[in-house]
């Protein structure tokens, strides 16, 4: 096995993959830091708000969750955290919302990749939201959820 044939064909793949993240990803961050500066996520916010009353989340959860679901986990965290420092979210609130994004995050950038190798990008948004939904649901209605907040080290059960 030729070693250097073997790092070369390694080396162009891998730019391969990362060329082919780079024009589906970079595109999409610029498109949504546009939005955010426009304040478009509030208004897609207002979208959930359904979808925050089947889970007993207030209308405050409608950002954060609107953020991970567009931007991915990395930023929809950084929303999730100002919304419970600010204490417009509870911890049970936010537990809910974690565990939706957990299965249904980044659905444009996570969709666009997949189908960029053959999946069909309906069905793939499809059943992850159905399965977001179910889940948070289920949680949502879990009569002994406890969540524990990491600023007390200490346990609250809803």
């Amino acid at each position: 096995m030729d070693i250097l044939a073997f790092l070369k064909q390694a080396l162009l793949g891998s730019l391969e993959q990362v060329w082919i993240m780079a024009v589906i990803i970079f595109p999409l961050m610029l498109i949504l830091e546009i939005a955010k500066d426009l304040n478009i996520l509030d208004k897609l916010g207002a979208i959930l708000y359904p979808l925050l009353k089947l889970f007993n989340i207030s209308n405050h959860g409608g950002i954060p969750l609107m953020a991970g679901l567009v931007f991915g986990i990395n930023y929809g965290a950084g929303v999730i955290i100002d919304a419970a420092k600010s204490g417009a979210l509870d911890a049970r609130e936010v537990y809910l919302v974690n565990i939706f994004l957990v299965v249904c995050h980044s659905i444009f950038e996570d969709t666009a990749l997949f189908m960029v190798y053959g999946a069909n990008g309906a069905l793939i948004v499809l059943s992850r939201l159905i399965m977001a939904i179910v889940i948070t649901y289920l949680f949502s209605r879990w009569k002994r959820l406890t969540v524990v907040t990491a600023t007390t080290n200490s346990s609250t059960q809803y």
